[in-house]
């Protein structure tokens, strides 16, 4: 195996060993569930079975199925269509002042609107158009995320305060969630 491979194959052995970690370290919640109910330690243990999953599928690709990289000045050579792919960091600088304001936001206007407006917002900061998309894009995949979480999944979600609470406990409610 050459050292190409090797290299390639560090992130996903790190992430295999945490996650197989975090999953021996999930027995703790086990014990905290209730009877006929999904415990609080199912959704973990299925998000980190799915990411060893993930991982050790793409060590057998690099492994198995990843022609040795060339070596020498070809190995260097950039490929043609990468030269001409355009760079936009202020966009990417755009997106992750979206995500770290997005955080706080959940607290004080409760997940369902922080959602809308964080989806909203990156579509256009990643400059898409069509405001009726991004409109009926953030409102029902905001509405979606609410359902999953709070219905299916049985996650506590932020309200928020003062009329976005409001807004809210009437959006739970005309879900039928309680």
């Amino acid at each position: 195996m050459t050292g190409a491979k090797l290299r390639g194959m560090i992130p996903y052995t790190a992430l295999l060993a945490g996650a197989a970690y975090l999953y021996h370290a999930s027995d703790a919640f086990a014990s905290a569930g209730k009877a006929g109910q999904l415990g609080p330690d199912f959704w973990p243990r299925a998000v980190l079975v799915l990411l060893m999953l993930v991982c050790a599928a793409e060590l057998a690709r690099i492994a198995f199925f990843t022609p040795p990289a060339a070596e020498g000045p070809a190995a260097s050579a950039p490929h043609p269509d990468e030269e001409e792919m355009p760079r936009f960091p202020r966009l990417l600088a755009g997106g992750m002042a979206l995500t770290v304001l997005y955080v706080p936001g959940i607290q004080y206007l409760g997940f369902f609107i922080a959602t809308v407006l964080y989806l909203a917002a990156f579509m256009l900061v990643g400059r898409y158009r069509r405001i009726g998309i991004v409109a009926a894009t953030s409102l029902l995949g905001s509405l979606a995320f609410v359902y999953v979480f709070m219905k299916i999944v049985y996650v506590s979600l932020p309200l928020g305060m003062g009329p976005f609470r409001e807004v809210s406990i009437w959006i739970l409610a005309a879900l039928g969630i309680h």
